[in-house]
């Protein structure tokens, strides 16, 4: 969902004004955000995409989530785990930055699209937390057969069929499953196997 669905482009303009928003432009791999980050900023990928990536003291590298164009994210969660999150972006990348002030005080018109934005983000918090209990059922299996098959479902529901091209490369599913990638390449090789999964190229059939 697009935050700013149902606001027409010359209202999009006078809202963006109205909330004294920000553009900022990185290029693609360089960091958006890190730990460093403490304000109170909603913040919007207008073009491109970003990961969520953590990496642990030992170096090792997790995907905590990918963001795509109209995903929001906010500065303060990057404090949550010191020294270990960052933001980057995966090409080059447009950012939209909003206050949270400005988007709770409405301004004195009180103009529709303010409260039509509100509703927007109710949305998509609803979006996130969906988001985040998936990752939870994911990364609580103990093994990572288990953790594929829970990621191959989801991704099945998501498409409503049992056959869906993969969204990730094996190396960032490795990553997004916090799993070594040598052990995910020999458990998808015992699901091939078991006739649980059947592969081709990136496209995925599910027999379970």
């Amino acid at each position: 969902m697009n935050i700013f669905n149902g606001i027409n482009e010359k209202d999009l303009e006078k809202l963006l004004k109205c909330l004294d928003a920000k553009n900022i432009s990185f290029k693609k791999g360089s960091t958006i955000i890190n730990n460093a980050s403490n304000t109170n900023i909603l913040s919007i990928i207008t073009k491109g995409s970003a990961s969520i990536i953590r990496i642990d003291y030992n170096g090792n590298k997790t995907i905590i989530e990918n963001l795509k164009e109209n995903d929001i994210f906010e500065a303060k969660m990057f404090n949550l785990i010191n020294n270990e999150l960052s933001l980057i972006a995966l090409e080059d990348t447009e950012i939209t930055l909003i206050s949270y002030d400005k988007i709770i005080n409405k301004c004195e018109k009180n103009c529709y699209y303010h409260n039509i934005l509100i509703n927007n983000i109710l949305t998509l918090v609803i979006d996130k937390l969906n988001f985040t209990y998936e990752r939870i059922q994911i990364l609580t299996k103990k093994t990572i057969r288990e953790k594929l098959l829970e990621y191959f479902k989801f991704e099945a529901n998501k498409k409503n069929s049992k056959k869906f091209k993969m969204s990730l490369n094996f190396t960032s599913l490795a990553e997004y499953l916090a799993v070594d990638r040598s052990a995910l390449m020999r458990e998808i090789k015992y699901l091939k196997e078991d006739e649980f999964i059947e592969i081709h190229n990136k496209i995925i059939k599910i027999n379970f």
